[in-house]
């Protein structure tokens, strides 16, 4: 887990051999329903991808601001992807042409973003919402979430804290 995705570092991408990642759309990269990214993030996408890694956007939404931030970040779009389901992990991967061990999902929910990655062998990173507006069943995925993150810092200690 870290705080936004411009902190993930390219030390541990290379670690991790990485060379596609489907970001999350909804408070990962942009504030929920806008079409703003958050600049940090857009800069960090190009300094990633002068790397080689290639970039798809997978989101459960299906409105039309997507298209725009995908073009923005010049990236293809899965939208409407059904999270966690496994096929919308698969169809991320066929979009960035990359092995699941070699993928990393990048999103705000472990319900969706990690669980889905997981279920398909890719690696995942949780980040912390850009902001507390969501989805009316995001907020109670939310509450889901609660007793889960409690649990993992318990177990894990400062690190997740």
């Amino acid at each position: 887990m870290v705080e936004r995705v411009s902190d993930i570092g390219l030390g541990l991408l290379r670690e991790w051999n990485i060379t596609g990642i489907a970001l999350d759309l909804d408070n990962t990269i942009v504030p929920w329903h806008t079409s703003d990214v958050v600049p940090e993030i857009a800069q960090w996408v190009r300094q990633v991808r002068e790397t080689g890694v290639r970039f798809c956007l997978l989101t459960n939404n299906y409105a039309s601001n997507v298209r725009r931030v995908g073009a923005a970040l010049d990236m293809p779009v899965v939208r409407g992807a059904l999270k966690p389901l496994p096929s919308a992990f698969s169809a991320a991967l066929r979009q960035l042409r990359s092995e699941a061990s070699q993928s990393l999902s990048v999103g705000d929910q472990l319900f969706t973003d990690v669980l889905g990655a997981k279920a398909v062998g890719m690696r995942a990173i949780v980040v912390k919402p850009l902001t507390t507006r969501d989805f009316p069943t995001t907020r109670l995925l939310r509450m889901l979430e609660g007793p889960v993150y409690a649990r993992l810092r318990r177990t894990a200690g400062s690190a997740l804290a």
